[in-house]
């Protein structure tokens, strides 16, 4: 007799069941058992059971005992064999193929490259480029595209379609493109970086500018610093060797990298035993600017330098030997020595007065101040664009180039100042100091004198801020 035919059809599928439980228990050295994963179409706490290879793949709950071997289906779970029918006729279920992740390439652009080449390098098709193009022509000019930059492409597998670019513009900037739908967003964005401060500070030997980048200080930060103090110092006349200077300023990083400096924050020149502070302050809702300790503003009517950087070749005299005329002739004001085509700037807020050829200072520049007051730039090379006379000015705009015209031995910059139509010396001129910080003000900026009072001592070198920009 066939036992097998003549028991009914449940009995045999729950016999069948059974045996299959056994052999998983005690025939574990002959099937493997490994856990699957979500994304493999599997829930969890389910297993694929695979014997020698051959996918005889179930749905059973299992866990591992601590010696790792395979444990049987739980009893007490009703659902698990409360219809062995169900669960012998369920069909297969198999895992849900994962999702191809983008292939990410890159390309350095060279001399001579533009977005088409670098693009259809990637295999991109010419109507694909054509549809990036014209989403990116009003948010960024691609004729600005310039060599040494990186353009980066994501694209799924198999496809020539673009799912994302990033053109890295500068250090600052970049340009993301993202398909939508069928069409591309375009914007232009910052780079996020991240915010520290960083202090230096040191001893003068030599010059401010050598020895500021001896200890690590930018030289736009170095800049910066005589620009504050160029009411008070001339960094090319004032200071000595042994002078001291300590400063707090801001710096900018991008993946580690320092790619930026930002804003001098504190700092202090210490110059033949007299201390100098400046504090940077921005009230809210307004301009920042530069403080003293008090709260009074560090601008005066008169720069000490209308120069940036320079040192002076010949200081304030009433008699000097003249180098071209070869006769002692009045020299009435300063030589600043410069470069050729050096900027000049106004001394001080005031109007045009003459601007022209002037004998021997050759190309001239007269500005009129208040209160009687006339600084004169001789030795001109060219005036600047837009200038003319009785054009108002303002304390640090531009107005002319470094040169060598009139009678000079070389690129230069004659600086006098006047009084009531004499000529005085620049050093010594009356420099009252500018406005102060209202009042109610006053309370926030002390805070903050104090944060970097003690952010500027020596024992400090760099301060993180858990902060991004």
């Amino acid at each position: 007799m066939n036992l097998k035919k003549s028991l009914p059809k449940s009995i045999v599928r729950a016999s069948g069941l059974a045996f299959l439980i056994v052999l998983l228990y005690y025939g574990g050295q002959f099937l493997t058992v490994s856990e699957s994963k979500e994304s493999q179409g599997f829930g969890p706490g389910l297993a694929r059971v695979e014997n020698g290879g051959e996918d005889a793949t179930r749905l059973a709950e299992v866990a591992s005992d601590p010696e790792g071997f395979p444990l049987a289906l739980d009893a007490s779970q009703p659902e698990a064999i409360s219809d062995p029918d169900a669960l012998i006729d369920a069909p297969l279920t198999e895992g849900e193929p994962l999702e191809e992740a983008p292939i990410q390439k890159e390309h350095l652009l060279k001399k001579g490259d533009s977005l088409y080449l670098a693009l259809s390098g990637f295999g991109i098709g010419d109507q694909e480029i054509d549809a990036i193009t014209k989403a990116i022509k009003p948010v960024y000019d691609l004729r600005r595209i310039r060599p040494g930059q990186t353009i980066r492409v994501s694209l799924q597998e198999g496809s020539d379609r673009i799912e994302g670019l990033v053109y890295e513009i500068d250090l600052l900037n970049r340009l993301k493109v993202e398909r939508s739908e069928d069409a591309y967003s375009v914007v232009k964005e910052q780079v996020p970086l991240d915010r520290e401060l960083a202090h230096r500070s040191g001893v003068i030997r030599g010059s401010l500018y050598e020895s500021g980048l001896q200890v690590g200080v930018p030289v736009e930060i170095i800049m910066a610093l005589a620009d504050i103090f160029a009411w008070d110092l001339d960094f090319g006349s004032d200071i000595h060797s042994g002078d001291e200077f300590s400063l707090i300023f801001e710096i900018y990083k991008k993946d580690g990298e320092t790619v930026q400096s930002g804003r001098v924050l504190a700092a202090e020149i210490v110059n033949r035993g007299k201390a100098y502070r400046a504090y940077y302050f921005s009230p809210p809702n307004g301009s920042g600017d530069y403080y003293e300790e008090g709260g009074r503003s560090l601008r005066k009517a008169f720069l000490k330098s209308p120069l940036r950087y320079r040192y002076i070749s010949s200081g304030y005299a009433t008699r000097r030997l003249h180098p071209i005329l070869k006769i002692n002739r009045p020299h009435l004001g300063i030589d600043f020595a410069a470069r050729h085509g050096t900027p000049v700037r106004a001394a001080a807020d005031g109007v045009i007065h003459f601007m022209g050829w002037k004998g021997g200072h050759g190309k001239t520049v007269i500005i009129r101040h208040r209160n009687g007051y006339k600084t004169l730039y001789g030795h001109l090379s060219s005036f600047w664009p837009g200038l003319k006379k009785g054009k108002r000015v303002k304390q640090e705009d531009f107005i002319a180039r470094v040169g060598s015209t009139g009678l000079s031995t070389g690129p230069h910059l004659h600086y006098t100042m006047l009084k009531n139509g004499k000529a005085i010396n620049p050093k010594i001129v009356d420099r009252l100091r500018g406005e102060a910080l209202p009042k109610k003000w006053i309370p926030l900026f002390s805070e903050q004198v104090e944060l970097m009072d003690r952010l500027l001592s020596p024992v400090l070198d760099v301060v993180p801020e858990s902060e991004s920009t």
